[in-house]
């Protein structure tokens, strides 16, 4: 047994491990850590970002201004639009308006270039704009916090000739009109909120068009004032001028073909009916390529040749009242969700939105995918719809109505409704068809009762009316600014807490925890 353990071989002795030496350690960590701080470096510089840190995202712009700034009016140019931002560092806008302002620049990725200016600190360069945009500024430079938009391409570019080729794509936009202000109980009148976002949006998009799209008011229909501030006609004809459409008057019963120019007819709230005439100028408009007809309708009137023109087309308003009766009360406040996929995507990003309609809403009957539609070329969408609760009444004038199956409407019910009269589905005939928007209620547009969502609809179908899809979204809100009205005694205790006990309360438990680690 010994003899065979003397055959076994020794295992060698082991290895000594060859180390780096510490000097060439410490030479390796140095350059490793200086390419770490230069990749870090790189990455910063190449790899940008920004991030709205407020509360209520208040310097992220809406849905409805990306899609402006992503626009092909916008991507497709060559010389980017100049946006001219004379802002005084003193002014109390300033820190609201240049980071909003600085987005448009952000977001466009180099096709809205945006020059900074402080009238006071730089008058060579104020007097140099002045200069260039006198006729425009008329001295008003020095005078208020604004901002120029230029949008000018090709020669008119560099122009300082106030021929319309040139004016029709500037602009100027003082600060001042896009403040919201209140007066308090002291008579004293006090910033609430701003509208930079849907003024500055509506002032590049008219700049980029240049002259504005046309659609008419057909007024001899409606009782309500044109022209009197609140009045639904008003409201629409301001949201409309956002969009760079200028809404004309037209009495059409004293013409015999809507202009050439018209790029939509617009009616609200009828309270006469239609003529036969006035029936046959409808349809001659109707049948013309590319036209668009909004129809927001007054559910008290009972035009009987309108309705049949819409009848005819797919929608046919009825006679009843949308209401629904919860804890033994009536309630005509209609809860309604915008549709899905309906009317080539009118909705867009409104789809499955819930929206209270107040006032006086009936209910709409549409035909969608009926024979007779599709066999003259003519397709009609249910766009809105009330919640199921809801029935259409239509002995809505009695007290303490209740739900008759025999005579009444179950929900959901429509109350908006899009028609398309050609075929949309051929790239070569899709631009020429014509389209339609018919609402069962005009009270909405009261301002007391119009709501964003309300208001995004009406902006959204007429981007779909005339053909900019591309720009349809969710519209900004104004930012609103509350004030904190504190007595001298709460300012006094909140700065002795600011001041003294948070600093002295982490002092304390630094040295608590320092005193634990070292125990």
């Amino acid at each position: 047994m010994a003899d065979k353990d003397s055959h076994f071989d020794m295992a060698p002795p082991p290895q000594p491990v060859k180390k780096l030496g510490l000097g060439v350690r410490a030479v390796l960590q140095i350059v490793f850590a200086i390419l770490s701080l230069v990749f870090i470096y790189y990455l910063a510089f190449t790899y940008q970002t920004r991030k709205d840190l407020s509360e209520r995202s208040d310097f992220t712009v809406s849905e409805a201004t990306e899609n402006l700034l992503r626009s092909s009016g916008v991507m497709d140019r060559e010389e980017p639009i100049k946006i001219i931002a004379a802002l005084r560092k003193s002014s109390p806008h300033y820190s609201r308006l240049r980071p909003v302002v600085e987005e448009y620049e952000r977001l466009s990725k180099g096709k809205v270039k945006l020059e900074y200016l402080d009238p006071i600190r730089d008058k060579d360069r104020a007097f140099e704009i002045q200069n260039n945009y006198g006729d425009l500024l008329a001295d008003k430079l020095f005078e208020d916090d604004i901002f120029i938009i230029d949008a000018r391409k090709g020669a008119s570019a560099n122009s300082v000739e106030a021929t319309e080729d040139v004016t029709s794509h500037l602009r100027y936009l003082p600060a001042s009109s896009m403040v919201i202000s209140r007066t308090d109980i002291n008579n004293q009148r006090r910033i609430v909120g701003y509208q930079d976002e849907d003024l500055l949006s509506s002032m590049l998009q008219s700049a980029i068009e240049g002259k504005p799209r046309i659609m008419y008011l057909v007024e001899d229909k409606s009782d309500l004032e044109v022209t009197a501030a609140g009045s639904p006609l008003q409201v629409i004809r301001e949201a409309l001028q956002k969009q760079n459409v200028y809404l004309l008057p037209l009495k059409i019963s004293q013409v015999d073909r809507i202009p050439e120019n018209a790029e939509g007819l617009v009616i609200v709230a009828p309270e006469y009916d239609f003529e036969p005439k006035e029936i046959e100028v409808l349809e001659s408009y109707w049948k013309r390529p590319s036209s668009a007809i909004i129809a927001y309708l007054n559910p008290t009137t009972r035009p009987v040749n309108l309705r049949a023109f819409l009848r005819k087309n797919g929608v046919t308003p009825r006679d009843d009242r949308i209401i629904r009766t919860r804890h033994g009360r009536t309630e005509n406040q209609v809860l309604a969700t915008f549709t899905v996929g309906a009317g080539l995507g009118v909705n867009g990003s409104l789809e499955m939105k819930s929206v209270p309609f107040e006032g006086r809403v009936g209910s709409l009957e549409v035909r969608e995918g009926a024979e007779d539609l599709v066999a003259n070329r003519i397709q009609a969408y249910s766009l809105i719809e009330t919640a199921p609760d809801f029935w259409g009444e239509t002995d809505y004038k009695k007290a303490n109505p209740k739900y008759d199956d025999d005579s009444d409407y179950s929900g959901p019910l429509s109350i908006g409704a899009a028609v398309i009269r050609g075929n949309a589905n051929s790239d070569n005939t899709a631009p020429n068809i014509s389209k339609m928007i018919v609402l069962s209620t005009s009270d909405f547009l009261d301002p007391a009762r119009l709501g964003n969502e309300q208001l995004d609809f009406v902006k959204n179908s007429t981007y779909w009316l005339l053909g900019r899809e591309e720009l349809m979204g969710i519209g900004p809100r104004s930012l609103q600014r509350r004030k904190l009205n504190l007595i001298k005694d709460d300012i006094k205790f909140l700065s002795n807490i600011i001041l003294f006990f948070i600093p002295v309360g982490l002092f304390l438990v630094a040295m608590f925890v320092w005193n634990i680690r070292r125990a």
